[in-house]
């Protein structure tokens, strides 16, 4: 008995040395050492890590950076997957104890929570394991934002916003800097954290300097949508270029992709019941990403509360296909020859003249109302970035060939200069349109509310031979988490301004019209005449 015993535990000491040597030269096996089996620490087999394959996968994507196999990476992944145990504590322990003259920065949402990762990388760092797989690789100072080895590798923490000051990279870590939802609809935290990734992150960094980026998907813009989403409306715009020197990878949490499958090393089995099939829409093989916790019935529950937060956090996907506040089934098409002859017209235009709205275009465009109330998009649409000069030639231009009832913009732009140079250039041209001042509201939501349930009760209708109408039922479909959102303020204004006006005359009411100089003649008159002052009172004076 007593002989076994020792040839067990000369085994098991055989073992750790092996596992020990491996985890010098492979992140995963380093990962299980540092979680240790209670009831038996000694064995390296047992392990309270839980190997996924999102794990190995992720293991596998990290060694390749640290081995100067791939330099610019993006990972998406959801919430809980167990992405910051590898990325965010583990690694930078691993990486700086297999390099102790390297500086390795870590970016977090803020100053607090890099903190807690420079704690944890620390406690990992100074831990019995890793000096076991690390001997001599000390920590001179261990600050938990700042930590130096006794080499004179550094190890920073910073948040978003965060100064990198004097602080140099030759390994860059950027784990969720994106809070939450609210964090993520703003555009101007959204623009604060590509200035710091530019005037922080990537001033920090070198030619050889490797960069991670790992987040949840919030919203088409956030750091990875401008870095290498091919989907970002300004990938062939603003944020040319960029992508060419990425390498994106999505990990959804339902895997349907064989290629994916593959790599990860799950078998694709047809959804035990119809109807998580069903919540998914998907008619072939899926599995689950890490089917252990996050089995396919838990992801279907998770849809079914709410589909636009599913696509966006779970499968990286922040703007679902079939549309979320505009649905796919709501945009109405029509062809060359099926707009109607008897259409009230109207224009309407939205306006990129801020800072703010650097990376928006200027839309105008034409709509007519039918008899029957339907509104119908005109193909005459301009939507390009314009100076104010050309923009008010395009006006008169659409004016012209129009002669719409009412032009509908922000009543604000009226009171400011771009207000009087349009009046100024009406007068010289002869141009005699009324400007209908609408007042917005600052949620872009609460103000398409109108033309919204307009769509839903299928009374607009849009050319699907116009050239902008692709990109207009992107816009549409991912509002409101797309990067850009002009056409929808465009088609907002129509609905507001329709809900003051009325609907096209009828053709067949020519008949019934009141005999001049009678009561009822003289009761139409002046509900026209008041209506007319209530529309000049709006426009503030024009």
């Amino acid at each position: 008995m007593e002989q076994n015993a020792k040839k067990i535990e000369l085994l098991k000491a055989t073992r750790r040395a092996l596992a020990i040597k491996k985890a010098h030269d492979e992140l995963l096996p380093y990962l299980r050492l540092q979680m240790p089996d209670p009831q038996d620490p000694s064995d390296p087999e047992l392990s309270r890590y839980q190997t996924t394959p999102l794990a190995r996968l992720l293991c596998d994507i990290v060694q390749k950076v640290e081995a100067g196999k791939l330099k610019r990476v993006c990972v998406s992944v959801g919430p809980q997957f167990g992405k910051s145990q590898i990325l965010s504590r583990a690694f930078p322990a691993w990486a700086s104890g297999r390099d102790p003259y390297k500086n390795i920065m870590l970016g977090a949402y803020n100053q607090d929570f890099a903190n807690e990762f420079g704690a944890e990388v620390r406690d990992i760092a100074q831990g019995a394991v890793h000096q076991q797989v690390f001997p001599g690789h000390q920590l001179k100072s261990a600050a938990v934002d700042h930590q130096v080895t006794i080499e004179g590798g550094k190890l920073n923490f910073v948040g978003v916003g965060g100064s990198g000051t004097g602080k140099p990279a030759d390994l860059f870590i950027v784990d969720d800097p994106i809070r939450n939802d609210d964090d993520a609809q703003s555009a101007s935290y959204r623009n604060r954290l590509w200035k710091w990734f530019n005037g922080v992150v990537f001033s920090r960094c070198h030619d050889d300097t490797p960069i991670i980026v790992v987040h949840t998907r919030w919203h088409q813009d956030d750091l990875i949508g401008r870095l290498c989403d091919p989907d970002h409306p300004e990938r062939n715009g603003e944020y040319a270029g960029i992508a060419d020197n990425w390498t994106y990878i999505n990990l959804p949490a339902v895997v349907s992709d064989e290629k994916l499958a593959n790599a990860l090393g799950v078998e694709l089995k047809d959804a035990s019941t119809p109807n998580v099939a069903a919540m998914f829409g998907v008619r072939k093989p899926i599995a689950s990403l890490w089917d252990g916790r996050k089995s396919l019935p838990f992801l279907a529950e998770a849809k079914r509360q709410d589909s636009r937060i599913f696509e966006a956090l779970y499968m990286g996907n922040p703007s679902p296909d079939d549309g979320d506040y505009f649905k796919r089934e709501m945009l109405l098409e029509y062809g060359p020859g099926d707009l109607p002859k008897n259409l009230r017209k109207y224009g309407a235009s939205d306006h990129a003249v801020s800072l703010k709205q650097r990376a928006d275009k200027t839309v105008l465009g034409m709509v007519g109302v039918d008899e029957d109330d339907d509104i119908w998009i005109l193909p005459d649409v301009v939507w390009r970035k314009m100076e104010t000069d050309v923009t008010v030639e395009e006006l008169l231009r659409m004016m012209r060939d129009h002669k719409p009832m009412l032009w509908w913009m922000e009543s604000e732009l009226i009171s400011k200069s771009f207000g009087p140079f349009l009046r100024k250039r009406m007068l010289e041209e002869h141009v005699y349109t009324m400007i209908d001042g609408v007042v917005p509201a600052a949620d872009k939501m609460t103000r398409a509310r109108s033309i919204q349930g307009r769509m839903a009760m299928r009374k607009v209708h849009f050319p699907n031979f116009a050239p902008w109408w692709d990109a207009a039922k992107s816009h549409l479909l991912k509002f409101p988490q797309g990067a850009n959102d002009d056409f929808v303020d465009f088609i907002a204004h129509i609905g507001m301004g329709l809900n003051k006006e009325i609907r096209a005359p009828q053709t067949a009411a020519n008949d019934d019209k009141p005999r001049t100089g009678s009561i009822e003649w003289i009761l139409q008159q002046s509900a026209a005449q008041a209506s007319q002052a209530t529309r000049e009172a709006a426009n503030q004076g024009w």
